[in-house]
């Protein structure tokens, strides 16, 4: 790699693992309020049982406290993805410090982003759903009822697949290029 290049690429490198470290501190942090919330629904007359008599003493029907168990819980599960999708692009950002992005290891890297971002989508559709069907037999209504999509997600997850057959490209095309030297 050019070494102008290399210089002007490495702080702007580092900045991006600093800003992505900072983001998964936060999603530990989440995930972890998440699911001790969940798990607080889940104890009989415990704590959060007052938050339900209180809606109920609101005259709203208050959802099932397994119900609010299942939506932290859900809720944790999908930042936990998310934790894992950007310690791979931790990863990435890592060889493009180092000068050399277009390896084997990226693009496997590319592929288990784009499916875990998929994986997590679907799930989170799923959860949306349960939660729907969950309140269709309450008081509590919602103003939508269909599926959940969302395009911005799945236009990323398209992005993403398309970068990593670029990057195979890439590959492909170095490799050649290293035979012929």
């Amino acid at each position: 790699m050019d070494t102008a290049l290399t210089q002007t690429t490495r702080p702007v490198a580092k900045t991006l693992v600093l800003l992505l470290r900072v983001a998964q501190s936060f999603l530990v942090i989440a995930a972890i309020l998440l699911l001790l919330i969940g798990g607080l629904f889940l104890i009989p007359n415990g704590p959060m049982s007052s938050v339900i008599e209180t809606l109920a003493a609101e005259g709203a029907t208050p959802p099932q406290a397994g119900a609010l168990a299942f939506a932290f819980i859900a809720s944790a599960i999908t930042a936990a993805a998310w934790f894992v999708v950007l310690n791979i692009l931790v990863k990435i950002v890592r060889t493009v410090q180092a000068g050399d992005p277009f390896v084997e290891a990226n693009i496997a890297r590319l592929r288990t982003m784009w499916i875990l971002i998929a994986g997590t989508e679907i799930f989170r559709m799923i959860v949306h759903s349960a939660a729907d069907l969950n309140l269709a037999g309450t008081s509590v209504s919602t103003a939508d009822t269909g599926l959940d999509i969302r395009i911005g997600t799945w236009f990323l997850v398209l992005v993403i697949a398309v970068l990593s057959e670029a990057f195979r490209h890439g590959a492909a095309m170095r490799r050649e290029q290293e035979l012929t030297i």
